[in-house]
């Protein structure tokens, strides 16, 4: 039974696998979020850190084989998710929680009308009428600003562009007005002003209906304009979370901080850009201790051997690091940095960042609260 007073939606202590031939890959481990009506979650990390696995759970999306969620809860208002028949868990979360993909073209049908198939779910699970269907299909274009909605719903994907076949993925996810919309790379390949564009709009559809925003992304540009929380992953946990003027003002993560310094700076021209030497671990063979170790310029013995625990470091921001409050103070002793990240200390660099807006925001135009 639901129960009013939960988060809308919270992943607790989730873990996923992949069972492949170079062995068992736990792409997602021991990882918890929460977001509420009205609030937007970004979820940030490199390419493989377990991002896009963790919402593919949430929506019954993994292929089982080769996945298999290992541990943990997946709870909507409550009710666990996990617990239910895949039926029922697809039947829930088909009402109450939406998905845009990343690539639309590839999400949507080339064979149908782009109005074809938002009438479809309207059809299957509100039971409207073909007519009824196709008009509330116009209306849905029109909410997400294509124009000349009535002509367009006769059209295919492929006459459209990657920022209108975008905002036809978002009216399809609206189609049954959901609780949760979860964006996953919703820029990806779109240009700049075609990004800002798509951003404002889930803004300001937020905003209208009081839904909660799921990001996945890679972008910190995006996340600075739009989030009000963030979970940074590393090799499939969680490494920092906590409000976005926190991350981007008082970082206390190693990799979060390294990901700050690696964003254009308008007040850096000139400079070269730092970047994370190494790369991401094998998840088959992910380092003993903190996974961040071999990376980090701030690593220590304790850091091989013992994987920190994710704990508050003040208020509401929580980090994985032995270090975290050396890291936020700029205090934390530089190790041997030999082919490791970063060859100048900018300790504290990231707290010149200030408010979000200037870590490279995309101009979505995003003010606190």
């Amino acid at each position: 039974m639901a129960d009013p007073a939960a988060p809308l939606l919270e992943v607790d202590d989730l873990a996923v696998e992949f069972h492949t031939r170079d062995g068992v890959v736990r792409a997602v481990n021991g990882l918890s979020w929460k977001v509420n009506p009205g609030r937007t979650l970004a979820i940030v990390g490199e390419s493989g850190s377990g991002k896009s696995v963790s919402v593919q759970a949430v929506m019954g999306l993994l292929q089982t084989p080769p996945a298999r969620i290992v541990s943990g809860a997946i709870r909507l208002r409550g009710q666990d998710l996990l617990a239910m028949d895949r039926r029922r868990q697809r039947a829930v979360c088909g009402e109450r929680v939406a998905m845009v993909f990343q690539d639309a073209l590839a999400a949507l049908n080339p064979v149908y009308s782009v109005g074809f198939q938002l009438a479809e779910a309207l059809v299957v699970r509100r039971k409207l009428s073909r007519g009824d269907a196709r008009r509330r299909a116009i209306e849905l274009l029109d909410l997400v600003k294509v124009p000349n909605a009535r002509q367009r719903v006769k059209e295919y994907p492929h006459q459209f562009s990657g920022g209108m076949r975008q905002r036809v993925m978002i009216a399809m996810a609206l189609a049954l007005e959901p609780e949760v919309l979860i964006a996953d790379e919703p820029t990806t390949a779109l240009d700049v002003t075609v990004q800002a564009q798509i951003m404002r709009l889930l803004a300001e559809i937020q905003a209208e209906r009081q839904m909660a925003l799921i990001l996945i992304t890679h972008d910190l540009g995006v996340v600075a304009d739009v989030a009000d929380d963030i979970t940074v992953m590393y090799a499939g946990r969680a490494v920092e979370q906590a409000g976005v003027y926190d991350v981007f003002g008082t970082p206390s993560h190693p990799y979060t901080k390294a990901l700050l310094r690696s964003i254009p700076r308008v007040d850096l021209l000139g400079q070269q850009l730092e970047v994370i030497a190494g790369r991401p671990p094998v998840l088959t063979d992910v380092p003993s201790g903190c996974a961040f170790h071999p990376r980090c310029q701030y690593a220590q013995e304790i850091c091989h051997t013992e994987r920190p625990a994710l704990l508050e470091v003040s208020g509401t921001q929580r980090s994985a690091c032995h270090f975290a409050r050396e890291v936020v103070a700029g205090t934390a002793d530089r190790a041997d940095t030999t082919g490791t990240a970063g060859a100048t200390d900018t300790a504290g660099a990231a707290g010149t960042v200030g408010t979000a807006g200037a870590a490279g925001g995309n101009g979505t135009g995003r003010t606190d609260g």
